[in-house]
């Protein structure tokens, strides 16, 4: 073990899918192989607050999160390469520990396993690439943009590839002039329509809109998550199909498909809590993602797999995706044409129930993410970043 690598899980967050993301993490550091890595959790609170310790691995114990903090150790690390990966303890009223910097742990390679807000769109890898740190996954702009509804759509119709249609609407537009932007919505996409936040995961926020009444309502919901919304047209009779991509720049594959059932778009409940329970109704690691009701592989024709298969990874590559991403797809009712809903670089449970079926276990795929966070900060490391002059001296280089 002492040749094993320190995989540092980073999980939770200030971020409204905070408990997909404990879900999802505990899946992970179950599966990490241990032959070749130790798991260390990192947990951040819902305050945003860091912490580690070995109990942050037993998914029992967020039945009671005061008490599962009050036994963990305080951390944060170093925006610098010095860092080293260091977790440094922090004493919660005074800063660090005695003014001095205290390591309470470390991590060789990074694996951010935060869904949503402050993880998923680029924050938590902004921090890795200050403190030169390899990390799996998507880097700092494709987690940006693949978070951005507007932005990936916008990316992807740049390179060729079917999306929705949709309209954007500011929360500084709707507070200073709601009736007008009800009434540009009921023409320009029109009911039925669905209202989302921008930059949100896992159907939060997300509402079915059929009457002018409800879209006042659906709309007050949306800009509680997000500073501005999407409308768009609902495609009514399709179906979902969804796809997952691994790996980084041209040597990537897709998995299998599957299409999600249910009697209407997947709510969170749907998504997260209608799995297994284990002792006490908690939610075995196993819930979840894996547990939503899904035909696997997806009930589609060869042909229409394939174009799929094909347009998923054309996606992951379009916005420079590394990594695992789900990328969703709305299959028209004669099922012979398709859009791209949106991409998930950061999926519940990473997919594995897509990639199981493909071959590819569970931690097979793990192995894969943090083999390729390796190579890519090697490649990093030969690439000129600074140059020996400083200009500020008055003196030629």
């Amino acid at each position: 073990m002492t040749d094993a690598l320190r995989v540092g899980v980073f999980f939770g967050s200030r971020s409204v899918e905070h408990e997909v993301s404990v879900i999802t993490a505990q899946q992970a550091m179950a599966a990490l192989p241990a032959d070749r890595f130790v798991p260390v959790p990192v947990y951040i609170a819902k305050s945003g607050a860091w912490y580690t310790g070995d109990q942050l691995l037993q998914l029992d114990r967020y039945r009671d999160i005061d008490r599962l903090i009050a036994a963990s150790t305080r951390v944060t690390m170093r925006p610098d390469p010095t860092s080293g990966g260091e977790l440094i303890e922090v004493d919660g009223r005074r800063g660090l520990l005695g003014g001095s910097a205290r390591a309470a742990d470390r991590f060789d390679v990074a694996m951010p396993l935060v869904h949503g807000s402050n993880g998923e769109d680029g924050t938590l890898q902004g921090l890795f690439e200050l403190a030169g740190l390899p990390y799996c996954g998507c880097d700092v702009a494709s987690a940006a943009v693949s978070m951005d509804k507007r932005l990936s759509r916008t990316t992807l119709r740049g390179a060729g590839i079917p999306v929705l249609d949709d309209v954007m609407v500011s929360r500084a537009r709707w507070q200073g002039e709601p009736d007008a932007v009800c009434a540009d919505l009921a023409r320009r996409p029109g009911c039925p329509m669905y209202v989302k936040p921008r930059r949100l995961g896992s159907s939060i926020g997300v509402a079915r809109v059929e009457t002018d009444e409800a879209l006042r309502t659906a709309l007050e919901v949306a800009f509680g998550y997000d500073t501005s919304i999407l409308a768009e047209a609902a495609q009514d009779g399709g179906i979902e199909i969804n796809c997952s991509v691994l790996g980084s720049g041209d040597d990537v594959q897709a998995s299998v498909c599957e299409q999600p059932v249910s009697s209407g778009t997947l709510s969170y409940a749907d998504k997260y809590l209608s799995g297994a329970k284990g002792k006490g109704g908690f939610k075995e690691p196993a819930a979840g993602m894996k547990s939503s009701q899904r035909i696997i592989p997806a009930p589609i024709s060869d042909a229409l797999t394939t174009r799929i298969q094909e347009t998923a990874m054309a996606s992951f590559r379009a916005i420079g995706a590394a990594g695992v991403t789900r990328v969703d797809f709305l299959v028209s009712p004669d099922r012979d044409s398709f859009v791209v809903n949106e991409l998930n670089t950061l999926p519940g449970s990473l997919s594995f129930y897509l990639w199981e079926p493909s071959g590819v276990h569970f931690d097979a795929l793990l192995t894969r993410l943090i083999d390729m966070a390796i190579a890519r900060h090697r490649e990093q490391q030969a690439t000129t970043s600074s140059i020996d002059t400083w200009l500020l001296t008055g003196r030629p280089g």
